[in-house]
């Protein structure tokens, strides 16, 4: 069931969706909604789950990643403990960064950040050459830049 968020909730995203380290004191002032009705706001909207969590968006070029790359993954000879095998693997390599499981053509997406080429092919080989008994396809897109990046304020 959709949750009902009023006017007040949606500046109070907006807000946080523009800079999270805002005090709520801050957020108040410019919301000029009253410093514990944020916090109670807040707070509701976490409890339910609106708000996941907050997080920072890293930029991974000028960490030493230029490749940031979806991969994408059809599976086949599926069963319960092969995926459960393949997520937790996925899950456990540093070098990719995002997991989903998708609908359509693609089984699963994954992003991998790498520092070059060689080393993206050698996070995807790994990966191909422990689970070939399940991946049927795969292919991979890289991100060349990044043209939007928010978190769905403007449709509540």
């Amino acid at each position: 069931m959709a949750i009902k968020l009023d006017k007040k909730d949606k500046k109070i995203l907006e807000i946080i969706n523009n800079n999270a380290r805002l005090s709520v004191a801050n957020i108040s002032r410019k919301t000029g909604i009253q410093r514990d009705s944020v916090l109670y706001r807040i707070k509701r909207m976490e409890k339910l789950n609106v708000i996941r969590f907050f997080h920072t968006a890293i930029n991974p070029t000028v960490l030493g990643y230029p490749i940031y790359a979806f991969v994408n993954f059809v599976l086949h000879n599926l069963n319960q403990d092969n995926e459960k095998l393949f997520l937790g693997h996925l899950k456990a390599l540093p070098n990719v960064v995002y997991v989903a499981k998708t609908t359509g053509k693609w089984d699963f997406t994954i992003n991998i950040a790498a520092k070059d080429l060689k080393h993206f092919d050698e996070v995807i080989t790994q990966i191909r050459m422990k689970f070939s008994k399940i991946i049927k396809e795969y292919e991979s897109a890289s991100i060349i830049e990044e043209l939007k990046y928010d978190y769905m304020v403007d449709l509540v």
